[in-house]
């Protein structure tokens, strides 16, 4: 539907926003389960490397190293889960999709790549690109406390 003067309609405007935020909000919730299955998968090899005792040196080297391994792991998508939340978070307040740093609409193509992407292309590379340690802001996500969402405690009683 187009308006006398060519353009968009305000409603038609509205409606394609509406369906990117949806099908965004299926892409979020989509790594996020993703994420919590990969960490569930890498909690259960965790405890399974473990290996009981008595065992020789290099039975104990090898499980240390497979559980080393699986935590960094761990560690890593926990890393993705906030930054999912965090994403989720700004979907809620109607923030995400847009650059933290420049305000621009960071391109779908981005966000099918990187849900979590905070920051469009130019200015996450402008962030990589920092030499010394401590220069520019504090990232989104680490401005709040992160707590672990309830499927993760789940994962390890089980």
């Amino acid at each position: 539907m187009k308006s006398k003067t060519g353009g968009k309609t305000k409603a038609s405007r509205q409606s394609q926003a509406g369906a990117r935020l949806k099908d965004l909000s299926k892409l979020l919730a989509r790594a996020r389960q993703e994420v919590l299955a990969r960490v569930r998968v890498l909690r259960k090899e965790e405890q399974d490397d473990a290996v009981e005792l008595p065992a020789d040196d290099l039975d104990v080297a090898r499980s240390l190293e497979d559980i080393e391994t699986d935590a960094g792991l761990i560690e890593r998508y926990e890393f993705q889960l906030k930054a999912i939340d965090a994403a989720l978070s700004r979907l809620e307040r109607g923030r995400y999709g847009i650059c933290e740093k420049c305000k621009e609409e960071i391109p779908i193509e981005r966000l099918k790549a990187v849900p979590f992407a905070a920051y469009c292309i130019d200015c996450q590379k402008t962030r990589n690109e920092r030499k010394r340690p401590g220069e520019g802001d504090v990232d989104e996500p680490s401005r709040h406390v992160w707590t672990p969402p309830e499927e993760l405690k789940e994962s390890v009683e089980k």
